[in-house]
């Protein structure tokens, strides 16, 4: 009888410590897998605000709706939307650590553009980065 309720504490105290080692690996996965869900919303909801308030991409609308930091290019054809925060979409400096944002707009025929949209963030000390891209038509008529 000594042997069996030795035998079942330690199966109690080994099922005890492999739960608590396993927790923090957990959530180290679930708070990685978040940061990634939130950059990818937010790049996707960015992309789709860009083709609804203005198809031509003009910087300085997109950048007076609130949709870009500035009018003025951050590297080529390319724009910042760190710290922008429009009912349109989210900051990537609020939502996600050391969150950054960039817009590049290339001119690919006269009618028609690519857009990508680069969402950057730290992680555990490495940077992280979410990119989505599409064309951008401008129909006449």
């Amino acid at each position: 009888m000594l042997i069996e309720a030795l035998f079942a504490l330690f199966v109690a105290v080994t099922c005890a410590l492999i739960y608590s080692a396993s927790v923090p690996a957990a959530n180290n996965c679930r708070a990685k897998a978040d940061y990634s869900n939130v950059a990818v919303g937010l790049a996707q909801k960015e992309l789709e605000a860009l083709k609804s308030v203005d198809p031509n991409l003009d910087p300085s609308i997109l950048a007076s709706k609130g949709l870009i930091d500035s009018s003025t290019p951050i590297g080529t054809n390319e724009y910042s939307f760190t710290n922008c925060d429009s009912a349109y979409s989210d900051s990537p400096a609020r939502v996600l650590p050391d969150g950054q944002g960039a817009i590049t707009i290339e001119l690919i025929d006269l009618e028609l553009r690519r857009v990508t949209v680069v969402v950057t963030w730290t992680e555990l000390g490495r940077e992280r980065s979410v990119t989505v891209g599409t064309w951008v038509a401008k129909l006449n008529g």
